[in-house]
């Protein structure tokens, strides 16, 4: 008779826990930058930006550029420029679904915190900025699988028991 050693047994390296703290603090991360998005739209404070592309000129011949650069000014009269996470097409889609003109095409909604103006993020029709944040914690939940899968936390099998479906189908 074979002695095998079970994985709940296994002993666990550095390099384990390493791995599945990674996964742990990328899943924070992307909950935290969530739960923050929310907090703007909930508490912060509302202002009109100009958005502009600052890689302008900066661009080599036959492709184009784009770095978004969002300029407003605050309650306090201080003048705060951001670089917004939110993807240029999402910008696009604004004034077609907001039904603005796209003459005020630059002028977009900002949500900062009062105390730390810094603290911004652009507001875009029917909450359009949180496809970025929902992917976010998608990536963030798959890295935490995907480090939880590959230590030795997640050499344990997988064991489903679909028993009870075989009991309504006699």
């Amino acid at each position: 008779m074979e002695n095998i050693e079970s994985p709940e047994n296994k002993k666990r390296t550095p390099k384990d826990y390493i791995m599945i703290l990674f996964g742990i603090l990328v899943f924070i991360t992307s909950c935290a930058l969530f739960v923050g998005s929310v907090a703007l739209d909930v508490t912060g404070e509302q202002a009109i930006g100009d958005l502009s592309n600052a890689a302008f000129g900066d661009c080599s011949p036959g492709k184009t550029c784009w770095t978004g650069r969002m300029d407003f000014v605050a309650k306090d009269g201080q003048q705060i420029t951001f670089y917004p996470m939110t993807p240029f097409m999402f910008f696009d889609f604004d004034p077609f679904l907001s039904g603005r003109p796209y003459e005020t095409y630059g002028d977009y909604q900002v949500r900062y915190f009062e105390q730390y103006p810094q603290i911004a993020k652009v507001k875009l029709a029917f909450f359009l900025e949180y496809v970025n944040m929902v992917c976010g914690l998608g990536i963030g939940a798959f890295v935490l699988f995907l480090t939880y899968i590959l230590s030795s936390f997640g050499r344990k099998p997988i064991v489903l028991d679909l028993r009870h479906l075989r009991k309504g189908n006699k």
